[in-house]
């Protein structure tokens, strides 16, 4: 009798909770098949820098769409074709040309300037454009098939000491006449992310620095992204 009366408690215990967890895994089920079975999300390959690799653990795409360095920065610099990212089909260390030649994703998206750019180059954009060219140029030489799509770099939060969103947008606006210049799609996430001042939303914000994203923000991306389908591929 006693054995029985544990048993039941702590069955009753279990029906209690068991819809808690149920939910919970129903919802990051929900949250994950929101984009990685969306065709035209699942297309996308990323590249850039520390808000890029930090889709590989807070975005809802699988993990190999997110080319990223080992330490997780990319600095726009003079060595940005000799910089190496990990390869997602081999786990090694290779130059982002050769990845892209191997490779051949059919579209990348390229989100680049926060970690080393928009700060260091905000007297001289000439160089801040020249190292961005170089880049893409690289990768267009590598991968002729690769659609490049050049994405905006993200506004800043009002905790950030360093950088301003003023120098994000007269960096922006490099990368939108570099895209022009070249013909190819450009994708402005600013008012996605941004609130009425121009600093990105405090919900959005993952630490104090103001400068990397939560989930939400990066949920808020791919659904701006996902709206821009049938533009892109025209």
């Amino acid at each position: 009798m006693r054995f029985n009366r544990i048993f039941l408690f702590i069955f009753a215990i279990f029906l209690i909770l068991f819809p808690l967890f149920g939910c919970r895994r129903a919802s990051a089920a929900a949250k994950a098949v929101q984009y990685t079975e969306s065709d035209f999300i699942s297309e996308l390959t990323f590249l850039g820098d520390s808000t890029t690799a930090h889709m590989q653990s807070r975005a809802a795409v699988q993990k190999e769409q997110v080319w990223a360095t080992k330490n997780r920065y990319l600095n726009l610099d003079s060595r940005i074709t000799y910089a190496r990212i990990v390869a997602p089909d081999t786990g090694e260390e290779e130059l982002i040309a050769d990845v892209a030649a191997r490779l051949k994703p059919r579209y990348l998206v390229i989100t680049l300037g926060i970690d080393y750019g928009v700060y260091y180059y905000r007297e001289r954009p000439d160089l801040f454009a020249h190292y961005y060219e170089k880049l893409v140029c690289a990768i267009q030489a590598a991968s002729p098939e690769t659609h490049v799509i050049l994405q905006s770099i993200f506004p800043v939060g009002r905790s950030c000491t360093v950088i301003t969103n003023d120098m994000v947008e007269r960096s922006n606006q490099i990368i939108k006449e570099l895209a022009e210049k070249k013909g190819l799609p450009f994708v402005d996430q600013t008012k996605v992310l941004a609130d009425g001042q121009g600093y990105l939303r405090e919900e959005f914000c993952y630490s104090e620095d103001g400068i990397h994203l939560t989930d939400s923000a990066y949920t808020a991306i791919l659904s701006h992204l996902s709206t821009l389908e049938h533009e892109i591929r025209g």
